[in-house]
């Protein structure tokens, strides 16, 4: 009896070896604002994320359900699966260890890779990412676009169940002061489409088998003892591997580079986890289907196919199956049908698994992935060095599919549409680069071939500093002869952004919630958790005292003092090296007796008729408890020592009547005084308010007043984009803004703002009056120069 113990796994997350293998899917990539708002959402959330376990016994009833059906779908079973992954960037901000594995990873190893991540120079580049793949043109994943610290999928069987699991995730998310940067959506084509990828064909056919989770056929192996490999019982051909090829500190293959995997480097909590790869393709349909036709018409020119030769036959070569799956080695004259279309049992050696490549081409996409035995001319390439190179892939197409009769402009050439490309592996650089750099994107792959096979005609094509996308198609002449004719191929699949992950496993997921991971850091380390970078929560100029603030940091007060030299290089100078000196500590926010209980400072707001009067300020403060926010009443002294002092309980936020409209506020993250609206006609004063929404950050225009001891608020305009802002481009967030001194005048021209935004600064310009025009003066700069000791 086949052990199938990891089918009971509570640890491993469903998603990697299990497979969610839904029709609707989702990735929200999230950005965080605070590390303890962050843990607090993540121990809600973790009881949620689905188990291997749990996948698993669904899947195993669905299977059966469909198949007592003949076949369809059952009605009745269905599931709503969530599966977290964090970034590099993600884990040092929730463990505040910004130097986090720097001390294990090795040059070429996975540690090494994941700290980097994919849009690191080097990295995009061997990787194929140049010219139109550039990172410079993603929507997510690289420097000009947000960092995301978070990605969590949400998969459903049905487009109802993921938009209530959606609507739900992304309220949790913005109660914790979360902002959703991008959302990535993922389904099955429709119809007959089912299954496939937009350019038409069957997806997902060659994945691998996981030991210990799939049956294996008793009677079929390679190897012996500790290193025999069993073949699946289920699917023959495929090959059930190790787990550690896929789950970290598992049993890896015999052939697997142990430096590479950093088996003796990687920490424990990072054991029964896994990376993971995101990748947005986009795919260009009509543009694809037009080169395939191109090069049909030059074999057709040069004789080197029949005149009556197909498309499809002849993409059928470039894939390495046809449409419905079944692959053209076995299958080369037609489509081998619905049972062929899940064939794995080939090699690629002898007659007829067409070693030489007569039949399918070596340069065709399934070759260049998973080459089998046929990897070198002649030779049989053991293969447990190919299962070294395995990936467990997971994703979905995303977009609506090409159709030249329809009307409809998401069916449109322009349209987007791609594939969602995720991937799970125990190593990234042995594993998801290997195959992508070594195999896909080279064109000397497979060796020792004379002349050289060429890149990936589908997913790889002409990418300078890497290939001139040539192949060598070979044929015989009508004289049957040997024939090779060189074809030429563009890409028409473009890198829209891309992320390296790591899932952790449930307890690691628990001790980072629990604030125990980062315990477990520092005594291994002996650093204590410290944050550069810091986002800023909140700014706030001192009474007396031009050009010193106060900031509000994760918990953290702290006193800046700035003068006209360090007002010149934060603005518009180049060199930050000596600006923002941190005249001192404060200390914790319990310092201060006006923030007794505050854990979480959003925002504060002077209260404008009450600053300087009988030797206090008076301010609104905004802080968050247990994910609610509220606001309270309180003083701080006009002079040192700044004494403060509670005037008023905490309050809702709901009681500002401002604060209502379509999307009622429930978390304000910033004001802007409107500049020649302090005062207006009536003496009321007005603000631009920056609130989080379930599906981001929204502004309004509000105003306060005065009526005896009260100041009665009033919505003036109703929420807007934050788009709406050309200063603001690229933001998803603001956290605070500061007027730079000297450029505030009251009087008229142009106002000057630093606006902090996550970790990042930049300074923008709104114009005195009429449409408030604003611009971006200076692009973003690291909010740690605002943090330097002197």
């Amino acid at each position: 009896m086949a052990d199938l113990s990891l089918r009971q796994d509570t640890e491993i997350q469903g998603d990697i070896v299990a497979g969610f293998k839904k029709d609707h899917m989702t990735l929200l990539l999230l950005q965080f604002g605070d590390a303890q708002a962050a843990r607090s959402w993540l121990e809600k959330i973790t009881p949620r994320i689905a188990t291997t376990k749990a996948v698993a016994g669904f899947n195993e009833d669905y299977s059966q359900a469909r198949q007592a059906s003949g076949g369809d779908d059952p009605a009745t079973l269905r599931a709503t699966w969530l599966g977290l992954s964090f970034t590099y960037p993600g884990l040092q901000f929730l463990t505040g260890q910004p130097d986090l594995l720097k001390d294990r990873a090795r040059t070429g190893d996975t540690l090494q890779a994941f700290i980097q991540g994919p849009a690191d120079p080097g990295r995009s580049m061997v990787l194929g990412d140049t010219d139109d793949n550039d990172p410079k043109h993603w929507v997510f994943g690289c420097a000009t676009k947000p960092t995301v610290h978070a990605v969590l999928t949400v998969a459903s069987d049905t487009e109802n169940g993921l938009a209530g699991a959606l609507e739900e995730q992304k309220a949790a998310a913005s109660q914790a002061g979360a902002v959703v940067v991008y959302e990535q959506k993922g389904a099955a084509l429709p119809g007959e489409k089912k299954g496939k990828e937009h350019f038409g064909f069957k997806d997902g056919v060659s994945e691998p088998e996981v030991e210990g989770f799939d049956e294996p056929d008793p009677d079929r192996f390679t190897g012996e003892g500790p290193d025999k490999v069993f073949y699946s019982k289920k699917h023959p051909g495929t090959r059930i591997l190790p787990a550690g090829e896929f789950v970290v500190g598992k049993k890896l293959t015999a052939a697997h580079n142990r430096a590479t995997a950093a088996v003796e480097t990687v920490p424990d909590w990072m054991h029964d986890g896994s990376f993971q790869v995101v990748r947005r393709l986009e795919q260009d349909v009509a543009g694809w289907w037009a080169q395939v036709d191109a090069q049909l018409r030059r074999l057709k020119d040069l004789k080197a196919v029949p005149e009556d030769t197909t498309r499809d036959w002849f993409a059928a070569r470039l894939v390495g199956r046809w449409r419905d799956g079944s692959p053209v080695c076995k299958h080369p004259d037609r489509p081998g049908g619905t049972a062929a279309g899940s064939d794995n049992d080939f090699k690629y050696l002898g007659d007829p698994d067409d070693p030489d490549g007569l039949i399918t081409p070596l340069f065709s996409h399934l070759r260049k992935t998973n080459p089998r035995a046929g990897l070198v001319a002649g030779t049989p390439v053991d293969e447990s060095f190919i299962d070294a190179r395995r990936i467990i892939r997971r994703g979905a197409p995303y977009g609506q599919p090409f159709d030249p009769t329809s009307s409809d402009e998401l069916n449109g050439p322009d349209a987007e549409r791609g594939l969602l490309f995720v991937c799970y592996q125990s190593d990234l650089v042995a594993q998801f680069e290997f195959i992508q750099v070594n195999w896909i994107n080279d064109p000397d792959f497979p060796p020792g071939r004379k002349p050289e096979p060429g890149p990936d005609p589908l997913v790889s094509g002409q990418l300078a500093t890497v290939n001139d996308g040539r192949t060598s198609w070979e044929g015989t002449s009508p004289a049957g002869e040997r024939q090779t004719t060189v074809l030429d191929f563009r890409p028409f699949v473009h890198t829209r952004g891309a992320l390296y992950c790591f899932t952790p496993s449930i307890t690691t997921l628990r001790r980072l919630a629990q604030g125990r991971l980062t315990g477990e850091l520092e005594e291994e380390t002996g650093h204590r958790p410290v944050a550069q970078d810091l986002p800023v929560d909140c700014v706030l100029p001192l009474p007396d005292a031009p050009g010193r603030y106060w900031t509000f940091q994760q918990g953290t007060i702290r006193l800046i003092g700035t003068g006209d030299t360090e007002v010149r290089r934060l603005t518009t100078g180049t060199v930050d090296d000596r600006t923002g000196v941190v005249v001192k500590d404060v200390g914790p926010y319990s310092s201060w007796p006006a923030l007794k209980g505050v854990t979480r400072i959003d925002t504060v707001l002077p209260v404008f008729d009450e600053q300087r009067v009988d030797g206090k300020s008076a301010y609104w403060v905004f802080h968050t408890v247990g994910g609610n926010q509220f606001y309270r009443y309180v003083t701080i002294g006009a002079a040192e020592p700044y004494a403060s002092r509670l005037e008023a309980d905490d309050q809702p936020v709901s009681r500002w009547r401002s604060f209502g409209g379509a999307t009622p506020v429930t978390h304000v993250d910033a004001f802007l005084p409107v500049p020649d609206q302090r005062p207006a006609g009536d003496g009321s004063f007005w603000y631009w308010m920056f609130h989080n929404t379930p599906v981001g950050q929204r502004y309004r225009l509000i105003s306060i007043g005065r009526s005896g001891n009260a100041h009665p608020d009033r919505l003036q305009r109703d929420d807007r984009q934050l788009s709406q802002w050309r200063s603001l481009e690229g933001v998803t967030r603001v956290d605070a803004f500061l007027p730079v001194p000297g450029k505030d005048d009251p009087g008229g021209g142009q106002h000057w703002y630093w606006a902090f935004h996550q970790d990042k600064y930049r300074v923008i310009m709104v114009d005195h009056g009429g449409n408030h025009q604003d611009d971006l003066l200076r692009e973003d700069r690291p909010t740690a120069v605002w943090c330097r000791k002197p």
